[in-house]
């Protein structure tokens, strides 16, 4: 007797393709030694990232002006793994939509950018959030918050003596996120949720605008 061997059908992933403002916070001193040297400031890496896509496909699902707070918290160096994940998507997102960007930010769609490398640094990856998102794009000026949940706002540097608003970058020629970041600082940056819970206000902040990625 033959015996029939069951075959597991893997779902294709579709050709996806999002263009955002991109912001990211999180409790290293300025500058960020993870982007140098993969050693944070204190040990352990947590934070708050912001995007909002200003175009964006998935397959045939457009995403244009949807937004994503991606937050997490690892106990080490993100490369060492053990780290906790959770995806705060603007409830604005329809079925399709929210299917997409799940499997594009939790990494199940490859691709460029940091997603498909941070999933696989994650032991605990929590289930999406639909959520009510606000925020104001501005630069090192930008705020963002899921209200009652989290809120992140930039501020820039400013000269000492003068007060004068600094203009300072990072360049990381070979970044897989971002090559070319506007450096500020944070002036609130926290979370308070079931499974990731810190404090990180007056930390490494940078800004970039019209960031790429796609996949897969």
């Amino acid at each position: 007797m033959v015996r029939a061997k069951a075959l597991q059908v893997q779902e294709t992933i579709p050709k996806w393709r999002i263009k955002c403002d991109y912001v990211e916070t999180c409790n290293c001193d300025f500058g960020c030694p993870c982007n140098f040297s993969g050693t944070p400031t204190y040990g352990s890496c947590r934070g708050l990232i912001f995007y909002r896509i200003t175009s964006g496909v998935f397959g045939e699902t457009g995403l244009d002006g949807l937004s994503v707070v991606y937050a997490a918290s690892w106990p080490k160096a993100i490369h060492k793994g053990d780290g906790t994940a959770q995806i705060y998507v603007g409830k604005e997102a329809n079925r399709k939509q929210r299917d997409a960007i799940t499997k594009i930010f939790y990494g199940k769609a490859k691709g460029s950018g940091p997603f498909a490398v941070f999933a696989g640094t994650l032991k605990y990856v929590l289930e999406p959030q639909f959520v009510n998102i606000k925020y104001r794009v501005n630069g090192k000026k930008t705020w963002f918050e899921v209200p009652g949940v989290l809120k992140a706002q930039l501020e820039p540097f400013k000269h000492p003596v003068t007060g004068k608003e600094a203009e300072t970058e990072v360049h990381v020629p070979k970044g897989f996120i971002w090559k070319v970041a506007k450096a500020c600082k944070t002036k609130v940056m926290h979370i308070v949720s079931p499974n990731l819970s810190f404090d990180d206000s007056g930390q490494n902040a940078f800004f970039c605008d019209t960031l790429t990625f796609k996949g897969p």
